[in-house]
């Protein structure tokens, strides 16, 4: 790719490069141990001045994608789970493993209906205290717990549906196929945690790790809302990202 292609992103010109080498080591284009090309040789590649090229490579030590050694070159590091997302996109956590190459899959699954509270009845716009069905699970990516999920439903065309899924795989792509229900958008609140006793063991972490939860109410294109979630990551696993720009 040219270097007047880059210039066209937004996104500083390193960060554009930086990016491109993390996706290329996610793909295992370049595999953990392996050295990267020469500086001299990723500059031409890219259409880059050295400089340039370097403090890319200085991005990608800080994110512990690869180490700097000096007079050896620089190495793909570690053999650590590193998921990284834009967490400003809508995607399920299905969807985010898979796009990292490694395999999605489900630990002890449980659900059951229960009567909700008076915040979830109206966050979730109930005109009667129906109940509600509340689902939990552990995500987890090449068999590692990731993330653990709570969900809460009210709405009784989805639970009749939800009451024979088998758990497994992303919610929003079920009530997708089995419903016609399609997620928009979300409301988010965004709160870094310290993990309780009982949320550290399902999600295979000591007390000391920080958990970051993401409270959010699920919305269709109605803007109605469809479910409460509360998304626990781990943040010595999960690595999230946003760009922003000025207004005006």
């Amino acid at each position: 790719m040219r270097r007047q292609d880059y210039e066209l992103n937004r996104m500083p010109l390193f960060m554009q490069i930086k990016e491109r080498l993390a996706q290329d080591i996610w793909e295992k284009k370049y595999k953990y141990g392996e050295k990267l090309p020469s500086e001299l040789e990723l500059a031409a590649m890219f259409g880059v001045s050295r400089s340039t090229l370097r403090e890319a490579i200085r991005a990608l030590a800080q994110e512990g994608l690869v180490s700097i050694r000096r007079g050896l070159g620089t190495f793909v590091t570690g053999n650590r789970l590193d998921i990284r997302s834009n967490i400003a996109e809508l995607h399920s956590i299905t969807r985010i493993i898979e796009q990292h190459g490694w395999t999605p899959g489900t630990l002890n699954p449980i659900m059951w209906e229960e009567d909700p509270d008076e915040e979830l009845m109206e966050r979730l716009q109930m005109k009667a205290a129906d109940r509600v069905l509340h689902v939990e699970r552990v995500r987890t990516a090449d068999g590692r717990p990731v993330f653990f999920c709570i969900n809460k439903i009210a709405r009784r065309d989805m639970i009749e549906k939800l009451l024979h899924w088998d758990m497994d795989g992303s919610i929003n792509e079920y009530l997708k196929r089995e419903c016609g229900i399609v997620v928009t958008h979300t409301v988010t609140e965004i709160l870094p945690i310290q993990s309780s006793a009982e949320i550290a063991a399902k999600m295979g972490v000591s007390k000391d790790v920080p958990i970051l939860l993401m409270d959010q109410i699920q919305y269709d294109r109605n803007n109605e809302p469809l479910f409460r979630s509360y998304d626990y990551y781990r943040t010595d696993v999960f690595r999230f990202h946003l760009i922003r720009t000025p207004r005006g």
